[in-house]
């Protein structure tokens, strides 16, 4: 074919079909003809952004760029900080490496349904991004994803969902109004700062989600469904419900409940609808007011052996959920609670500055002390009951009902004076069946003579008496303690080491 005839039909064919520019990596222009992503002119080289393997580049310019149809590409650079904006009905998918540098993202939107969509895949990262979203946008982090160091402001509809095996990272998230944070499958919180200011919102754990060590300071709704855990995180709940169900956990979470004066609202934590036996929590704080709500569940408290004080309310609602002590820390509480399971106390101290409505079993490692009252019977199997503050502070405990204490367990008195309000007193109100061993504390460097008399327990009847008394001699051996049980109490007797109550001289072993 003649030649001119073949370099003619190429223009033809040029003219015709023009010239397909195919995607890749490229930076996006100083002056860019518009602010549309999806045109070649925009980037240098002439190519849009828009594969698994490309990289966009953001250096200055002048106009921002917008995805105008949907968009994968493996990274974003930012060079100096800039933003994207993903318009309605958009979706910006980043698998690969993820974002690098300081820029931001707008998660645009049109109405309440119909934002665009920014989603982390694979093993990508959001950086050290600002990502804002809102008006039924929202952000979706699948696969090993993370959140990197982001910064997200989300609300109006806004949402962000983190999936699989996703992490939020370092992120911090700030929501207002209508804005939900969900974690599924066996995503993280991870180490994220999560703070949620409208009660509207929603913040939501289901399947084995974590909220690893997050800080959580919410007004929203918060749940824990399925098999997800609090695990170590701290949550502050502010006039609103914490809620666990199914069969979730609470690991070793500091939950603080918080009244909220604007809306003159309780902070609830609410087990009632979670599956038997109850749920386990690191610890639990918040002043009175607030509410946990038990149903016919049990709460063991202290897994993280902190000590705290909750002077807010427990109750079940007629169901007899019950409440459990356990670790090394206190847990001291202050209010009138009014569930009517059992109290028990396996480990730390559980302090009743108010009061309880059930009864109370103290076993081996477990310490019941305050100056409140527990409304049922107490029954020391191995532990030790402590009328007043453990920490060097006498005071009057009462036992409505009856007291029994069995050959290992101990009563502990502290004694710091002659006066009633120093000196601890177990004051039972129904009948004290006695065993095992008494153990008086001198505190505040208080020596008492010989022949003072302290009662240290009060009760209508008495059963059987302490076995042995704890340390029974004391200033440099020159005294000793004696007991002497009365019909309506038992005091202990300073005695010179050696004599009896009469001045006869006494074996002592």
């Amino acid at each position: 074919m003649n030649t001119h005839v073949v370099a003619a039909l190429r223009c033809l064919l040029l003219f015709v079909f023009p010239v397909v520019t195919y995607a890749g990596s490229a930076q996006w222009n100083l002056n860019p003809t518009s602010g549309d992503w999806n045109t070649a002119e925009n980037w240098t080289p002439a190519t849009v952004p828009n594969g698994p393997a490309d990289v966009a580049t953001f250096a200055l310019s002048n106009i921002g760029p917008s995805i105008s149809e949907d968009t994968e590409v493996n990274g974003i650079t930012f060079v100096n900080p800039n933003g994207v904006t993903v318009n309605p009905n958009s979706v910006l998918t980043i698998s690969g490496t993820g974002v690098i540098g300081d820029g931001g993202f707008e998660v645009a939107t049109n109405g309440f349904f119909d934002g665009g969509i920014i989603v982390f895949s694979n093993q990508s990262t959001a950086g050290d991004s600002d990502i804002h979203v809102s008006g039924g946008g929202g952000v979706e982090f699948t696969d090993n994803s993370t959140a990197g160091n982001a910064n997200f402001r989300y609300g109006a509809g806004g949402v962000i969902f983190f999936l699989d095996s996703s992490t939020a990272g370092n992120a911090h998230f700030s929501a207002l109004l209508d804005a939900a944070l969900a974690f599924s499958g066996s995503a993280t919180a991870g180490n994220a700062v999560i703070e949620i200011s409208d009660f509207s919102s929603f913040v939501m754990f289901s399947g084995t989600s974590s909220a690893g060590n997050a800080m959580v300071g919410s007004s929203a709704y918060t749940s824990f469904s399925d098999s997800s855990t609090a695990s170590n995180a701290t949550i502050g709940v502010f006039g609103e419900y914490l809620v666990f169900s199914g069969s979730s956990e609470g690991g070793r979470a500091q939950i603080e409940l918080t009244f909220d004066l604007t809306r003159l609202v309780p902070a609830i934590l609410d087990i009632s609808g979670h599956n038997s036996p109850g749920v386990t929590i690191g610890s639990l704080e918040g002043e009175e007011s607030n509410l946990v709500f038990l149903g016919a569940n049990n709460l063991t408290v202290g897994s993280n052996n902190l000590s705290t004080t909750f002077s807010g309310v427990i109750e079940d609602n007629g169901f007899s959920g019950s409440l459990t002590k356990i670790g090394k820390g206190t847990f001291n509480l202050k209010g009138a609670n009014a569930y009517t399971g059992q109290t028990n106390v396996n480990g730390g101290v559980l302090q009743v500055d108010g009061s309880t409505s059930s009864n109370a079993f103290i076993n081996n490692k477990g310490d019941l002390a305050g100056v409140g009252t527990v409304n049922g019977n107490v029954t020391n199997y191995g532990g030790t009951v402590s009328p007043g503050d453990p920490l060097g502070v006498p005071g009057v405990l009462t036992v409505s009902n009856n007291y029994m204490q069995t050959p290992s367990a101990t009563l502990t008195v502290q004694i710091g004076g002659t006066d009633p309000g120093q000196i601890s007193v177990l004051n039972v109100l129904g009948n004290a069946n006695l065993n095992g061993s008494l153990d008086p504390e001198l505190i505040n460097g208080f020596v008492p003579d010989v022949g003072q008399s302290f009662t240290i327990l009060g009760y209508a009847s008495v059963t059987g008496s302490f076995s042995h008394i704890k340390n029974p001699v004391f200033d440099h051996g020159t005294k000793r303690w004696t007991l002497v049980y009365g019909p309506t109490g038992t005091s202990l007797v300073v005695v010179r080491n050696g004599q009896r109550l009469d001045g006869s001289r006494a074996s002592y072993r």
